[in-house]
């Protein structure tokens, strides 16, 4: 079960990753060049940063889980 929540999570974090981008890309102008400046520089909206830092949460969850002490 924990495997099964870790990869919903995981999941769920990569589409809103996808999301975040693509809306950038889409929704308002210059957005294609900011995507490709976001992957030359790194610099990205604050959307595409938030969404990169909970992929991130998620994937150090998955790699060194918090053990409980119950």
């Amino acid at each position: 079960m924990v495997a099964t929540d870790q990869a919903e999570t995981l999941r769920k974090a990569i589409e809103n990753l996808i999301n975040a981008k693509l809306h950038d890309a889409l929704a308002r102008p210059g957005g294609l060049s900011r995507l490709i400046a976001h992957r030359s520089t790194g610099v990205a909206s604050a959307d595409i940063r938030n969404a990169e830092r909970q992929l991130e949460d998620a994937l150090c969850d998955i790699i060194s889980p918090v053990e409980s002490y119950d």
